[in-house]
């Protein structure tokens, strides 16, 4: 998808932003009206739910693109995740959804890239769900040797992922210690 952007660019005319470190350039509910592609730099992906603070579910770096599956949405699509700069030179090329959705019309090629990489990212929040799912069911069942497994793979993720095989690991730990007669 980068590179059929980067072949449009002249058509879709992206405005070129240089955001600060920690700024946030896509809040979580916001209307989507943009679609960015990371130029340099790396950014979070955040989701915040229940009252309960951000939680990182993702880095992206370069050639990254955000804000494509709220592209494809009905009606007045809103962001599922917040998106915020980690880096000093980060770079981002914003694309408005006006321009977007007219080069999509006249490229087939543009347009499946996008669903592409909306089904790929949902493909990799279905293993994360999956991993997760199968870590409560080794806890459950107080396999210490599958949770080890599983929590080494959640650690490679993002760090809120870490933070759960953490709690994993301390809800099989306290699972397992002997409990005081009533």
């Amino acid at each position: 998808m980068p590179t059929l952007l980067q072949t449009h660019q002249k058509l879709l005319n992206p405005e070129r932003l240089h955001p600060e470190p920690q700024s946030v350039l896509i809040e979580q509910g916001e209307i989507a009206n943009s679609l960015m592609l990371v130029h340099k730099g790396r950014l979070a992906i955040e989701i915040h739910q229940n009252g309960h603070a951000a939680r990182t579910i993702a880095e992206v770096g370069a050639g990254a693109v955000l804000g494509e599956m709220a592209l494809l949405g009905e009606g007045e699509p809103r962001h599922g995740a917040r998106v915020r700069v980690l880096d000093a030179g980060t770079e981002i090329l914003r694309f408005s959804r006006d321009a977007l959705h007219s080069a999509i019309i006249f490229d087939a090629e543009l347009a499946a890239e996008m669903l592409l990489v909306s089904s790929e990212r949902c493909r990799g929040s279905n293993q994360m769900i999956n991993l997760l799912l199968d870590g409560i069911d080794a806890t459950a069942r107080g396999d210490a040797s599958a949770l080890a497994d599983i929590c080494t793979t959640l650690r490679n993720g993002p760090d809120s992922m870490g933070e759960a095989a953490a709690q994993l690991e301390q809800l099989l730990t306290l699972a397992a210690q002997p409990r005081p007669e009533s």
